[in-house]
């Protein structure tokens, strides 16, 4: 039997319903600790290729004064360091979503505090995070040296035809870049149901547990496609009501694969029970091949 992907939705709804604090108050919080601040905090520090690229517009300045005065290497310093912590504070912050959307599938009565569960492990989450984006960027890389090998040569033969087979080169590079952050795209879950497990076994389970599964989680993604459309019209409003709707469906995804189940039954046959779906082996000493 195959994910019932309307079912899982369904439950996704249906936990939403039961839950307080409501998901879209959890949600707004999110935002606020997020994309808010950040914005927030960028807002009083200049970018300086930003500046560098409106100074060259306006033509006032010669190039050798602008950089001279913006990249100074402390303002430039400045912004990189700033950048970097608020890159990794919103991605801790997204594990704690994580967090609290498979415990809103599971119907465990989230909270605002979930949202802080990623500090409580914050090395393992940084790892983690860290080796995906180096995993997928290496994968994505080595697919995209057909399309860079053909544009060059475009380039050199002044060929329509070459141009167009790298257009199509280009585009399956992506589409396989992907595809490749999908094997990953379980780590998180694996790693709030087993505190233990170390960060490049939670992406060895996860590429292990989505074989055969990408296709259905591609699906599942693409099913909230209208409603993300739709966002912008509402002035993000929806999105308060839409991300939880999408985490609870991905971790009744996540259940269903790693468990067999979605939902509330996952917490009685969970890893410690030994409930583990149709495509995972349940845990072992072998981490395997994080690739």
């Amino acid at each position: 039997m195959g994910f019932n992907r309307p079912e899982a939705k369904f439950q996704a709804r249906n936990a939403m319903r039961g839950a307080y604090p409501h998901p879209m108050l959890v949600t707004l919080v999110y935002v606020l600790l997020t994309s808010v601040l950040a914005s927030a905090i960028m807002y009083f520090v200049n970018n300086p290729f930003q500046i560098a690229y409106v100074y060259l517009l306006d033509g006032i300045y010669d190039p050798e004064t602008i950089f001279h005065y913006v990249f100074l290497p402390g303002r430039v310093a400045l912004y990189a360091v700033l950048e970097l912590l608020i890159s990794l504070y919103t991605c801790v912050m997204g594990f704690g979503y994580t967090s609290y959307s498979l415990r809103l599938a599971r119907g465990e009565q989230p909270g605002y505090r979930n949202l802080m569960d990623g500090f409580a492990r914050i090395g393992r989450v940084l790892i983690c995070a860290i080796l995906i984006s180096v995993f997928t960027g290496l994968w994505t890389l080595l697919a995209m040296i057909p399309y860079l090998a053909v544009m060059i040569l475009a380039a050199v033969l002044d060929s329509g035809v070459l141009i167009a087979l790298a257009v199509v080169l280009c585009i399956a590079g992506v589409g396989f870049g992907i595809a490749v952050s999908y094997r990953y795209r379980l780590a998180y879950y694996l790693l709030l149901d087993d505190p233990d497990m170390g960060s490049l076994e939670a992406i060895s389970r996860s590429k292990q547990a989505m074989r055969g599964w990408k296709g259905s989680l591609f699906v599942l993604d693409l099913s909230f496609l209208g409603w993300i459309l739709l966002t912008p019209f509402t002035l993000g409003i929806l999105g308060l009501w839409l991300n939880p709707y999408m985490g609870a469906a991905e971790a009744n995804f996540y259940d269903y694969v790693v468990h067999g189940a979605f939902g509330p039954q996952t917490a009685e046959g969970g890893p410690q029970s030994g409930g583990y779906g149709p495509n995972y082996g349940g845990p072992t000493n072998d981490p395997g091949q994080p690739f």
